[in-house]
Formats: C-alpha cells, structure tokens, sequence
C-alpha cells in the first residue's frame, strides 16, 4: 500500500467515524451479505460481429486477508459464474499486507468456470509479485503484465490486453500495445484507473476495466471527493470518458486498512460489448444484457 493511499483511508475513516458511529453492524453485515451485481454496456468500435452481446464478468481487489471475510470471496466468484460470462477478468490487489496471504488466496481464488485474465495490483507488487501470478495460474488463469493475449471466443479471437500496475510505477503502454495488428478493438486491463490517461495518448477506442479504488470505499459527500482529488485520483467509480478510452472502475469485493464500507458495497460487474460507431461521438453506456454462447478459449500472445 502506498502512503497517499493509506493516508487517505486513514483521512476518510476519521472524517466518516461520526457519519458511522451506531451504524458500523449494519454496514458490516451488508458487506458480508456479498457483492452487488452491476451491469454496464459498453460500445466498441470495430468490435467483431460474433462479439455482439460478448459477456465479460469483472472482479476487482479481493484483497484476501484478514478484513476480508472468505464467505464474501466465494460468494463473489459464485455471482461472476453465475453470469455465464464468456469471459472473466481480474483486475489486481489479490492479496492485502502479507506472504500468508498467498495461501489464502491459493485457498480461496479456484472455481471461475470461463476463461480468465488476471492483470497484478500495487499490493501484489508490494508482497510478492511474482507468487500472486503462480497462485493464479495454478487455477489456469492468465496474468498479464504489459503484454496482450488473443482468446478464441464464440470461434473469433477476441484480444485482451493487461497494463503493469501504475502506482507502483509498472505500467508501460507501449509495450503492452507492442505487436497489435492495426485495426484490432482490444479490450484493456489495468489496476489502476489513472492508466487510461496513457491510454487515450494512442488515440484509438478502447475499453478498459480498471479497480484499485474500492470506490471510495467509505463514500462520503463532498469529503470523499475532496480527499481522492488531494490524492489527484481523478476516477473513483464506475464509468467515465477519457478521450476515446471507456473507463470503467470497480468498487471491488475486499477492503484494507479499515474493514469497512460506506455507500460503497463490494461489487462483481458484468460488461457486455456491442460494436459501436467508428468515430467516439454518439458511442455511449447504458444498462442491459444479453445472453451469448460461450466457447473454449484459445490463446496467442505477445507484448
């Protein structure tokens, strides 16, 4: 965890103690009651017609550890295969403070019945980068680090691409782009949401699905706002614009430092794709399903 980020929660547990004092049982007991399920469309220009309707179920710093009940980890996992997606992606913060974690996380992370991207978070890179990505490809998951892979969905290749963490001075753009066919509509994984600042210099759509800030995780009028804008933390929840980039921010399912939410509930997210016009203006977000089939996924890399 970085000092601006543990200042911050320390800042907005201060600032939210009076707001929670008689409340905190119940806003314990609606973290453990599981994640909210949330659907978002977004349009992707030059998106495969076999990709219309393409379901892409998201789960965010997990952060299993002691403030993170298992219950809330499985229960989360069981929300993401219930959505049928055709694609699962996991966007960083695995593990919370500690080695042990691993454990847990090896414990606790198995049983996502869909292809699965992994990209790390800041506090992988900080406890052990290189275990966190073992523990998740022992489950057959996939983990990028500014790199791409083309998964074979619905028999058309569809690409992902992962972006390093940005707080901890990983992320490099360029080279998780390096090797992309020109004209490729790509969808983008980054822990953090700032990354789409970088994003949008490449001047072409994308779709990235971002976490790292839990949301605010204790959201509180104008004081939350005014804390994550000292931080220069620009994106807090859910989406946004950046240029030709669609942002899209998780609140995501664990917490750290304090063990507790406020108007910011864990969260599994399921992002559908539809093709979207060529040019940025008109494309939009709304809210809505559909049911594609599946396939088996078949990977080709580069970065």
């Amino acid at each position: 965890m970085t000092i601006g980020r543990r200042r911050f929660l320390q800042g907005l547990g201060v600032a939210g103690a009076a707001a929670a004092a008689g409340t905190l049982p119940a806003l314990a007991a609606a973290q453990d009651a599981g994640a909210r399920a949330e659907h978002v469309i977004f349009e992707l220009p030059g998106l495969d017609p076999a990709h219309d309707g393409l379901r892409v179920a998201q789960l965010s710093d997990i952060h299993v550890g002691p403030l993170t009940s298992p219950e809330l980890v499985r229960g989360a996992i069981a929300e993401a295969n219930a959505f049928a997606p055709d694609l699962v992606v996991l966007t960083g913060d695995f593990v919370s403070r500690s080695p042990s974690d691993l454990e847990d996380l090896r414990a606790l992370l198995g049983g996502l019945s869909s292809p699965t991207v992994a990209v790390l978070g800041n506090h992988d890179v900080v406890v052990d980068p290189r275990g966190t990505a073992q523990v998740l490809r022992a489950h057959g998951y996939a983990v990028l680090e500014n790199a791409w892979t083309r998964l074979r969905l619905r028999g058309v290749p569809f690409t992902v691409v992962g972006v390093g963490d940005h707080h901890t001075g990983r992320a490099d753009v360029p080279a998780a782009f390096r090797g992309l066919p020109a004209g490729t509509s790509p969808l983008v994984l980054a822990h953090g949401p700032k990354t789409a600042d970088r994003l949008r210099a490449l001047e072409r759509p994308l779709v990235c699905l971002s976490g790292h800030t839990h949301g605010g995780q204790i959201n509180l009028p104008v004081v939350t706002p005014l804390l994550l804008a000292s931080l220069r933390e620009p994106y807090a929840r859910g989406p946004y614009r950046v240029g030709d980039v669609r942002l899209y921010v998780n609140r995501g399912i664990g917490t750290t430092a304090l063990g507790f939410r406020i108007h910011s509930p864990p969260e599994v997210t399921l992002a559908t794709l539809v093709p979207g016009p060529p040019s940025p203006r008109g494309a939009g977000l709304g809210r809505g399903l559909r049911r594609p089939d599946g396939d088996a996924a078949e990977a080709e890399t580069g970065g």
